[in-house]
């Protein structure tokens, strides 16, 4: 039962928007229609977009950046994008302030500070611009119309899942986790607690945390491994701790490959977590969908420019998840596109309201 229960959750997230009426549209579309899939007629030849995230990191290159691109040779607008240079809200504002100084008012920004983002995206509104917030969540209240990121509680709690039947559902388990005070690790926490505390023979022996680099999360994780012999599972949930964990593993085989096989989990597609799923020591990464982070947020600013509004203001529109195996490694792309057409078919009846 527990499995059936697991395998329907993870089947329901990967197209689920969150806080809205479960859509009853069916389409079939790829990003090269898109625009024709849509009933809006839009008013502006040339909208004053921009994409904010707060520090260079491989999420936003590899699938932010690329659904940013796909949006903007679709619906022929340009989106001027910034990465700051460090990871905090102080150099957050002074980015976004100066872009707003320069024109652009259509925002869809990754939170620096869950706090401190929201006094941002109130000024930008005072301002007269427009804010989306995306692939974090922030403090409730918010001050953007809305977020546009994954469930990170239920990817996690379902990755725990997912893990423990490949486990056999018994053993031990290592929790690595980034920055607990994060409101994002927070719930990945709570969602590998709670799917743990449902078998009677499985439990975490360690959690790792405070992991903001690859570097710490491999050293962390080689001491873990080291300190818990004959340790079942081990799981991250958040990208640079998997790209320290894959690494980790990597070079524990190459010092033991006689040793018995360790099930990991891992967040997000960087380099080190495929490698890792190629050569069988990683068994199975969540894909959140960035794609349809970097593509659908700034056609989201577009309705909300023409005047259209959140059916919700401040909720949070969940943009899905994928597992990807060794059986998919080379197909995944395909299935995360094809949630953010299913997204973008839903935008005008679940997600905003047309103007009167």
């Amino acid at each position: 039962m527990k499995k059936l229960v697991s395998l329907l959750l993870a089947l329901m997230m990967l197209f689920s928007v969150a806080a809205f009426a479960e859509s009853t549209t069916e389409v079939n579309v790829d990003t090269n229609t898109a625009r024709e899939n849509l009933s809006w007629e839009f008013k502006g030849d040339e909208y004053k977009l921009v994409c904010y995230w707060p520090a260079p990191d491989v999420f936003f290159d590899n699938y932010v950046l690329q659904g940013l691109e796909a949006f903007e040779k679709d619906f022929g607008q340009h989106v001027e994008w910034r990465v700051g240079t460090e990871w905090t809200q102080d150099v957050e504002n002074q980015t976004c302030e100066g872009l707003r100084a320069q024109g652009y008012d259509l925002f869809y920004i990754f939170g620096a500070d869950t706090s401190g983002a929201n006094a941002l995206y109130k000024d930008l509104y005072d301002s007269g611009a427009k804010v989306v917030n995306y692939a974090g969540l922030v403090d409730d209240p918010q001050e953007s119309a809305m977020t546009l990121c994954s469930n990170v509680y239920v990817q996690a709690y379902n990755s725990t899942l997912k893990l423990i039947e490949e486990m056999g559902e018994e053993g031990t388990i290592i929790d690595v986790l980034e920055q607990l005070g994060d409101v994002n690790t927070q719930k990945r926490q709570q969602g590998v607690e709670d799917a743990v505390a449902e078998y009677p023979n499985v439990s975490i022996v360690q959690t790792l945390a405070d992991i903001t680099t690859a570097a710490q999360g491999h050293e962390k994780v080689s001491d873990a491994l080291a300190a818990n012999a004959g340790v079942k599972g081990i799981i991250a949930t958040g990208g640079t701790a998997s790209a320290g964990l894959a690494t980790a593993m990597a070079d524990y085989y190459a010092v033991n490959p006689d040793a018995d096989h360790i099930f990991c989990a891992t967040m997000d597609q960087g380099v080190e977590v495929m490698e890792g799923i190629a050569n069988g020591y990683v068994d199975h990464t969540v894909s959140q969908n960035g794609w349809a982070m970097g593509y659908v947020s700034p056609l989201i600013l577009m309705y909300l420019a023409d005047g259209w509004e959140p059916i919700n203001w401040g909720a949070h529109v969940d943009t899905g998840y994928i597992f990807i195996t060794a059986e998919n490694q080379d197909s995944w792309q395909t299935d995360i596109e094809a949630a953010a057409m299913q997204m973008i078919a839903s935008l005008e009846t679940d997600v905003l309201k047309q103007p009167e």
